[in-house]
C-alpha cells in the first residue's frame, strides 16, 4: 500500500499561508487549500487528513482494487472502489444507507456520503454515520463476461449512471483537541468512472456544532433559530440569498440595506428558496423574514 499520510502532513503545514479567517459572534472558519491536490489514482493508495493539525488523524481515504475469486459466480472478479472512513469514532460523514442481498441469502448495508453542492448548508439536520469503509465509487468487473461491468446503483459519487463527479463536497463532523464537535466540508473528485479520487480543499468551522456552508471560505454562516420547532435558515454564498424552512408555509422576505433602504422583496412558501443577488452592490444587508407570525432577522455579506 502506498501511504501519503507524511506528504499530506507536509501539504496542510504549507498550506497555513492560505488560512483564511472570518470572525462572526464568538465564531471563526478555518479554510486550508491543499497545495498540490492529493491524487489517489492506483490501487493502494491511501491519504489521511488532520483537519485541526492537532496531531489527531481526522479521516482517511483509500483507493481499492484488487482482484479476488467469486464461488457463488466461478468466477474471477476486478474490484475498484474508493472508500472513506472516520479514523475515530466520534467522527462522522453525512450521508446515506442501503441494504443489499448476498448471494448466500443474508443482508448487509453500504454507506454512501452524500456529494453536496457548493452551498448546501452543512448541519445536525443531516444524517451521519461513523462507519469506516463508506463508498465513493464501486465499479465490479467480471474477467470472463468481457467487458460485462457492474457499479454502485446509490452511489451518491461515481455510481452506476454517474458521470464524473468534479468539485463536490463531503459534509463532515469531527472531533477537535478540545473534545468538541465542528462541522466542515472536505472538496473533492471522483473521476475516470470512479477510479480516481482528488482531495483539494477543506473548511470547517470553530464554533461547535455550529453550520458551515459547503464550498465557503470565508463567511460565519448567519442561522436565525429563535424557536426551535420552527428554525428559518438565512445565508448567503457566491452572490446568492438561500433562505431555508423548516416546512412549506407563506413566508415574506424582505432585503434592505443596512441604512434601512429595501432592496427587494418577496414571497415563497417554498421550504427552500433562493434570490440571485449578483446585481446588487457589494456590503452588508439585512434579511427580514415573516414566517408563520414571527420575524427573524439576520445581517448578510454580499462581495
Amino acid at each position: 500500500m502506498t501511504r501519503l499520510a507524511n506528504t499530506l502532513k507536509q501539504y496542510s503545514a504549507y498550506s497555513a499561508c492560505f488560512l483564511a479567517l472570518h470572525k462572526g459572534a464568538d465564531s471563526q472558519m478555518v479554510y486550508v487549500d491543499i497545495d498540490p491536490d492529493i491524487v489517489l489514482n492506483e490501487g493502494g493508495q491511501a491519504a489521511e487528513l488532520d483537519l485541526d493539525q492537532n496531531g489527531t488523524i481526522d479521516f482517511w481515504f483509500h483507493n481499492n482494487s484488487f482482484t479476488f475469486y467469486s464461488e457463488s459466480f466461478s468466477s474471477y472478479r476486478l474490484m475498484q472502489n474508493i472508500l472513506v472512513g472516520p479514523e475515530i469514532a466520534v467522527n462522522a460523514i453525512a450521508g446515506e444507507t442501503g441494504l443489499y442481498g448476498t448471494a448466500y441469502g443474508g443482508v448487509y448495508t453500504r454507506y454512501y456520503p452524500f456529494a453536496l453542492e457548493g452551498g448546501a448548508i452543512i448541519n445536525a439536520d443531516l444524517n451521519f454515520y461513523n462507519y469506516n469503509l463508506q463508498v465513493m465509487g464501486l465499479r465490479t468487473i467480471v474477467t470472463y463476461a468481457g467487458t460485462n461491468t457492474w457499479a454502485c446503483a446509490d452511489c451518491n459519487w461515481y455510481g452506476f449512471f454517474a458521470e464524473s463527479s468534479i468539485n463536490k463536497f463531503l459534509g463532515v463532523k469531527f472531533q477537535t483537541l478540545d473534545e468538541s464537535l465542528n462541522f466542515g466540508w472536505i472538496r473533492c473528485d471522483v473521476q475516470d468512472e470512479g477510479r480516481t479520487l482528488i482531495i483539494k480543499d477543506y473548511a470547517y468551522e470553530t464554533t461547535p456544532e455550529y453550520p458551515i456552508i459547503a464550498g465557503d471560505t470565508v463567511h460565519y454562516v448567519e442561522v436565525i433559530d429563535a424557536i426551535s420547532s420552527e428554525p428559518v435558515y438565512v445565508y448567503s454564498f457566491n452572490e446568492t440569498l438561500y433562505v431555508n424552512l423548516q416546512e412549506s408555509a407563506k413566508a415574506k422576505v424582505t432585503i434592505a440595506s443596512i441604512s434601512g433602504q429595501n432592496i427587494l422583496k418577496y414571497e415563497t412558501t417554498d421550504v427552500n428558496s433562493t434570490v440571485d443577488l449578483t446585481n446588487v452592490a457589494n456590503g452588508m444587508y439585512m434579511v427580514t423574514v415573516e414566517y408563520k407570525n414571527r420575524l427573524y432577522t439576520t445581517k448578510i455579506a454580499i462581495h
